[in-house]
């Protein structure tokens, strides 16, 4: 079984929606999760976009992308920030960007 099949269990589960209930969400037939749970099918781009969405999750979570242990410690450094200092790391970020 997929990243992506099993955390869409997951989170289905956690949002308290039974298959059923998320494909009348997404305006699928009633078999759709089934199949996207039991790996027969995969969503197209779009549809993983709408079901993170719904799921109110992150598509990296949805598809199982997990993040490096730098990224992690950088996140984790960000998080321990001031808000006015954490202002000026987006505004550097976005300035090296440019």
């Amino acid at each position: 079984m997929s990243d992506f099949a099993k955390n869409l269990r997951k989170f289905r589960k956690q949002k308290g929606y039974s298959q059923e209930r998320l494909a009348q969400e997404l305006h699928y037939g009633y078999t759709a999760i089934a199949n996207y749970e039991s790996g027969r099918n995969e969503p197209s781009i779009d549809d993983l976009v709408r079901i993170a969405e719904i799921l109110d999750v992150t598509l990296d979570e949805l598809v199982g992308v997990r993040d490096t242990a730098a990224e992690k410690k950088l996140l984790s450094s960000f998080k321990k920030l001031s808000s006015e200092n954490k202002n000026r790391i987006l505004d550097l970020i976005q300035a090296l960007q440019n």
